[in-house]
């Protein structure tokens, strides 16, 4: 059977390298032998070379099960990541995992995962995964209950058991002791009434505009290539900050990767916005010498992703 196995990996590892693609697709497993039933993590990871294009992936449409004869148990997402490539250019890395399971034992060969960039269908690595059977146990015997022992508590032992409980509740009348004095000594201040704050410009308005004004300022064009990705970064942040109330002028590019996974915001967005920022990161960072076009293209991804995300007014009803 293994045999057979390695026959059809090589096949499928022979197939999937018939052409260089500047976009590369790998799959990997975290334990390739585990017991039957048991979960393990599966991993497709999907580089694009950002020097080639903008595009995406179009990844494969798995629900419970992926072929090879494995069980899906859960899906958890897809993370984006900017890496150096083994040439020095810069690649975005799309990685998406699931924790799978098999049920048949013997060695099971998971064919190559088929994305599709454009018109081309990239293949990635196969894999061959050893399930084996439980050891069984003794026939006909059932392992009987230990006996229930009552012990009786020391003093010492109650007093360790109490004593935090006690400490608390004194604590609490001391706090709420304080407070009362408090409250009854405060001073009395005087009612001011201000004028009502202008409504704040909506987000996406803000964020449009302040796109439009870099684009036609250019000063990327003046040599100022830095203070273009910067300026386009800060009026993101500050976009997403308002959008989503999240705090992204505080946090870098993987910190706000990974509170992505709490916001209400879909995954071809959430490449969107983190594959911008990974790209004036790059930039800020003296990482990547972009091109003419690289400039304009940060400045259109930033109008598109305000241009999906932006919440519709709710039209007022007489």
């Amino acid at each position: 059977m293994s045999c057979i196995c390695l026959c059809i990996l090589a096949a499928w590892s022979g197939w999937g390298t018939l052409e260089a693609h500047a976009q590369q697709v790998r799959m990997t497993v975290d334990t390739t032998v585990i017991a039957i039933g048991d979960p393990t993590m599966l991993r497709v990871q999907a580089d694009r070379d950002v020097t080639t294009g903008s595009g995406s992936f179009e990844w494969p449409a798995w629900q419970d099960t992926i072929p090879g004869g494995l069980e899906i148990l859960q899906v958890l997402g897809a993370d984006t990541t900017a890496i150096e490539g083994e040439a020095g250019n810069p690649v975005i890395r799309v990685e998406r995992a699931y924790e799978i399971t098999a049920w048949d034992s013997g060695y099971l060969a998971i064919p190559p995962a088929l994305l599709v960039w454009g018109t081309d269908t990239i293949a990635s690595n196969p894999l061959l995964l050893n399930v084996l059977l439980a050891p069984p146990g003794e026939p006909g015997q059932i392992a009987g209950h230990a006996d229930i022992r009552r012990v009786q508590w020391s003093w010492q032992e109650q007093l360790q058991r109490w004593l935090p409980w006690f400490l608390a509740l004194a604590a609490a009348l001391g706090l709420a002791f304080f407070f009362m004095r408090w409250w009854r000594n405060r001073p009395v201040e005087e009612v001011v009434e201000s004028t009502p704050a202008a409504p704040l410009e909506p987000a996406h308005i803000m964020a449009l505009r302040e796109l439009d004004r870099i684009e036609k300022e250019a000063v990327w064009k003046q040599g100022h290539i830095k203070a273009h990705h910067a300026a386009v970064s800060e009026v993101m942040r500050t976009y997403f900050e308002r959008r989503y109330n999240y705090p992204a002028m505080e946090r870098s590019t993987d910190e706000l990767r990974s509170g992505l996974v709490h916001l209400p915001i879909r995954a071809h967005e959430k490449e969107l916005i983190l594959e911008l920022l990974s790209l004036t990161d790059l930039v800020k960072f003296a990482k990547w010498s972009p091109q003419a076009a690289d400039h304009q293209r940060i400045i259109e991804q930033g109008i598109r992703f305000v241009e999906v995300t932006t919440i519709a007014p709710e039209n007022s009803q007489g």
